[in-house]
C-alpha cells in the first residue's frame, strides 16, 4: 500500500508538471553601457598642404561611446552593438551604428576582443571600424574599453593655425587610438 501511495504522488507530480507545461526558461537580457569616450589620431584630407593633421578628443568633449550586448536578446553576449555621440561635432560618425562580435580572450572571461564596423546609411562611402579589447569586473559588468579605430568621412582641415580657420568639408581618412573614461548610468 505505500509503494501504490508513493507511485501515485509521483504520478500527479509529473502529471501536473505536464499540465502546466515545461518551465519557462530565464529571459535573456540586453545589456547597455555608456561611457567618456577620449580619441587620438590622425587625419588625412584631400588638398590638405600638411598631409596630415593630429587631433585629440578629451573626455572634456563629452564624447560618449555606447556599447549594447545581446543586441537581440537571445543570450548571446559577443553579439554586440555600439553608437558614438560625437556632441554634433561629426554628422558622419553619430549616423552610423556599429555592429561585431566579442570573444573572450581569458578563461576568466574579464577581457573580451571586440571587433565593430559600420558605414553612414546617408552614404556609404563613409565607414568607421573599430577593434579593441573589453575589460570586465568580477561580476561580469563592463568597465573599460580601449582600441584603435579607422574611418573615412566628410571633415575639413585647418588652413590657418593662427586664426583657427577651417577649409571647407572635403573627404577624409582618420585612424588613432581611444579609451574610456568614466562609465555613465544609463537610465
Amino acid at each position: 500500500m505505500k509503494r501504490f501511495i508513493y507511485v501515485a504522488m509521483v504520478a500527479v507530480s509529473c502529471g501536473g508538471q505536464a499540465w502546466l507545461g515545461t518551465a519557462v526558461p530565464a529571459q535573456a537580457a540586453t545589456v547597455t553601457d555608456k561611457f567618456e569616450l577620449k580619441v587620438t589620431g590622425k587625419a588625412w584630407c584631400e588638398d590638405n598642404p600638411k598631409f596630415f593633421e593630429n587631433f585629440n578628443v578629451k573626455v572634456a568633449d563629452n564624447f560618449t561611446l555606447t556599447i549594447t550586448r545581446d543586441v537581440l536578446g537571445t543570450g548571446d553576449l559577443t553579439d554586440i552593438q555600439a553608437t558614438i555621440n560625437t556632441n554634433g561635432t561629426s554628422a558622419d560618425i553619430d549616423a552610423i551604428t556599429l555592429n561585431g562580435l566579442a570573444f573572450p580572450r581569458n578563461k576568466a572571461h574579464s577581457k573580451e576582443e571586440l571587433v565593430l564596423s559600420g558605414v553612414n546609411p546617408g552614404n556609404n562611402d563613409h565607414f568607421l571600424t573599430i577593434r579593441g579589447q573589453a575589460t570586465f569586473d568580477t561580476l561580469g559588468n563592463l568597465t573599460n574599453v580601449t582600441g584603435t579605430f579607422v574611418d573615412q568621412l566628410t571633415s575639413t582641415f585647418t588652413i590657418d593655425k593662427k586664426t583657427g580657420a577651417q577649409s571647407g568639408p572635403v573627404e577624409c581618412f582618420e585612424s588613432g587610438t581611444f579609451g574610456t573614461g568614466k562609465k555613465i548610468v544609463v537610465p
